[in-house]
């Protein structure tokens, strides 16, 4: 489905003001207009739990939510870009489970350093094992394997530290890696938006390096992209994005992969500057209705962990572009 960009453009911004707007109206501690209003602008003597409520509660989860949405996004857009692959994604490849294994050593194992350094490290050392395979392997799809048989090793290895490890750390562990956006501060919350901007200031300082890349490396090295600084940049933002929303929020699972196919399903736009907006809006728009799944099972004494329901909406995306390409194949 292609919609005109007006369309898709409002259609997508509607459903973020929305979603944003009741992460922040609705909750278990109810607040009638007045009472949201005044701890909203604090006017009018607001009551000390609401302020605290929506400012330290449902504030950070709903930037926490929209940022990481954003962030993996464009992350996603990235490295399909990069390997010239459409199933290409922090999580497909392993690049998550690197940063899974970093928090696992950080928190089962006692490593002395905090939980983003561990997670940042993880996934950079996974992003750099994925660059050399693909300069040595001529097929996308071996790459991907490389990346998942990765992903196996690495899940092997959280696998062993889990088996070892104290009962306390283990449960940490254990409901950290089912992803939530609800654990994060307001400030933590900032930090992910300010690593917003300085992607968004990469994205569109890279965007013809990107745009020429999609032609093939051969190509684009002689109309004139640096490889080696465009992949070490690549590298370095991938590590520090894939990183911290890890450390924060969990191994967010299909958020990256499937974000960019869902802007694809509405525009036929394919400049990286141009798609960039709406990845990102498709991107808080995905985070922020499975994050509102999370809340209402919640509530309702279900208590779905965010993975799953990111699986259940990023799964049948990627079952859509892998029965796609299956039939322009054939």
């Amino acid at each position: 489905m292609n919609l005109r960009p007006p369309m898709a453009t409002t259609l997508a911004c509607t459903l973020l003001v929305c979603l944003a707007f009741l992460h922040l109206r609705w909750g278990e501690v109810p607040m009638d207009a007045s009472d949201w209003w005044a701890a909203l602008w604090g006017t009018g003597g607001p009551s000390p739990l609401h302020a605290t409520i929506l400012w330290e509660v449902r504030m950070p989860r709903m930037l926490t939510a929209a940022s990481a949405g954003v962030l993996l996004g464009w992350l996603g857009m990235l490295l399909q870009t990069w390997f010239r692959n459409p199933l290409a994604g922090p999580g497909v490849l392993g690049i998550t489970s690197g940063g899974s294994l970093g928090v696992a050593l950080a928190v089962l194992a006692g490593l002395t350093a905090p939980t983003w350094v561990a997670a940042s490290a993880g996934c950079l050392t996974v992003l750099v094992l994925i660059a050399a395979a693909a300069k040595r392997f001529v097929s996308p799809v071996t790459t991907l394997v490389f990346g998942l048989m990765v992903s196996y090793a690495v899940g092997s290895a959280v696998t062993l530290l889990q088996a070892s490890a104290s009962a306390e750390s283990l449960q940490s562990f254990i409901f950290w890696g089912m992803g939530t956006f609800g654990k994060s501060t307001l400030w933590q919350a900032g930090s992910l938006g300010a690593l917003v901007l300085v992607s968004a200031l990469w994205v569109v300082r890279r965007s013809g390096w990107l745009d020429t890349w999609t032609l093939g490396e051969d190509m684009a090295q002689t109309m004139g992209v640096p490889s080696a600084q465009f992949q070490g940049e690549l590298l370095l933002l991938s590590g520090i994005v894939v990183g911290w929303v890890t450390s924060l929020c969990g191994p967010l699972a299909f958020l990256g992969l499937a974000t960019p196919h869902v802007h694809r399903f509405f525009s036929k736009a394919r400049s990286h500057r141009a798609m960039m907006g709406g990845v990102a809006m498709w991107g808080a728009v995905l985070a922020l209705l499975s994050d509102g799944v999370v809340r209402v099972t919640d509530a309702g004494g279900a208590h779905w962990p965010l993975n799953a329901v990111l699986a259940l909406f990023g799964a049948p995306v990627v079952v859509a572009v892998l029965w796609k390409r299956t039939i322009d194949w054939s």
